[in-house]
């Protein structure tokens, strides 16, 4: 008997929140910034990089195309998009919900937070590899200078909680790299671990937060990032055990992974088919056995992510409407990347299309 993963999505009936009624009227009327479909498909369509920006300028983003040339591609003008949301939510979200920034930014932070860490212990300059969003590259630098930070009092925020996990890592890899001297130390392993604790602690305080749509928004994501690393881990012949790079607190358990280890991908396709990460699973062990690539894997998860809040689209004011509309936002500013560095290096014209496929399909 084949074994089967059943997860299914929730329906959420979320109440208003009188907190962000001004916010969520703002960012309702603000709704007309988003690229609509024929302008995604005609940038995809663009004969080069002069006719995409051309296009590009025909959308809210003609304020920044100074930003964009040829050295930086569209860098800045990605990385001062990010802090302009990043600097909205501060100001607008309340205390507990903070933490939606880390939620909405989660990738970015872990950059910056293993690079802060292996720029230590290196003792290497690589700022120019940083992401600045809520504190800089020095700051973060001067934080993990330090032997230990109070996480004990009442205020000790997310952040906080974040250096006192990498303070630990630091020790361990300042000791590793004493017992092999000149010898190369391998950062991998503790990035994995880093990357298990953050993502635990992210979960944690959005528990805090009141928002079961929110926490179980990050537990669909944990089970995602799951499905892709088992299957990374399987078609790269790594050696890696299930249990170092597997994240807790997804809705899927360790068990019921590991009772697939020893199968094969199609096997898998079928593991999953039923579940809520169908597509996911399917479409992207199809196209990583047949083509060598990953894209369908995080095409199909960004279709999914911005789907899972298509029901609460109605409602009137609370956090999840406020990182629902920020999500697609940072999800137009991956796709336009995306196409914009397709075109410039000359990519199959199929696969740049491809790339609005993320938007044109939620």
């Amino acid at each position: 008997m084949e074994k089967t993963v059943n997860i299914e999505l929730k329906k959420y009936e979320l109440p208003d929140d009188s907190e962000y009624l001004f916010t969520c009227a703002e960012l309702k009327a603000r709704e007309y910034e988003f690229i609509d479909n024929l302008k995604l498909d005609r940038m995809a369509g663009a004969k080069g990089t002069d006719d995409f920006l051309k296009i590009l300028s025909e959308t809210i983003y003609a304020k920044r195309m100074n930003l964009i040339d040829d050295e930086k591609d569209m860098d800045v003008f990605i990385l001062k998009s990010y802090k302009e949301i990043v600097d909205f939510l501060q100001d607008r979200l309340s205390g507990k919900h903070k933490v939606l920034i880390y939620l909405l930014f989660m990738e970015e932070y872990l950059h910056d937070f293993k690079l802060g860490l292996k720029s230590l212990i290196l003792s290497a300059e690589l700022e120019n590899l940083f992401i600045p969003l809520t504190f800089s590259y020095h700051e973060l630098i001067d934080f993990l200078k330090k032997e230990s930070v109070d996480t004990n009092s009442g205020n000790a925020g997310i952040f906080i909680k974040i250096i006192s996990d990498l303070l630990v890592l630091k020790k361990e890899l300042q000791n590793e790299a004493e017992l092999k001297k000149e010898k190369k130390i391998s950062f991998r392993k503790t990035e994995i671990a880093f990357e298990r604790k953050f993502i635990s602690l992210v979960l944690e305080e959005i528990k805090k937060s009141g928002s079961s749509m929110l926490a179980d928004y990050l537990m669909h994501w944990i089970d995602i990032q799951n499905i892709k690393n088992m299957n990374r881990i399987k078609y790269s012949g790594d050696d890696f055990k299930y249990s170092d790079f597997l994240y807790p607190g997804g809705f899927i358990d360790y068990g019921s992974f590991k009772a697939l280890s020893s199968e094969s991908p199609d096997y898998w396709a079928r593991a999953f088919e039923k579940s809520a990460y169908g597509e996911i699973a399917i479409r992207g062990i199809h196209s990583l056995y047949s083509y060598d690539t990953f894209f369908s894997f995080e095409k199909n998860e960004s279709i999914f992510n911005l789907r899972f809040f298509d029901q609460i689209k109605y409602s009137v004011s609370n956090a999840e409407k406020i990182f629902a509309f920020f999500l697609r936002k940072k999800t137009e500013l991956i796709v336009i990347n995306m196409i914009y560095m397709g075109i410039k290096y000359h990519a199959e014209r199929r696969n740049i299309e491809h790339k609005s496929e993320f938007l044109n399909e939620s």
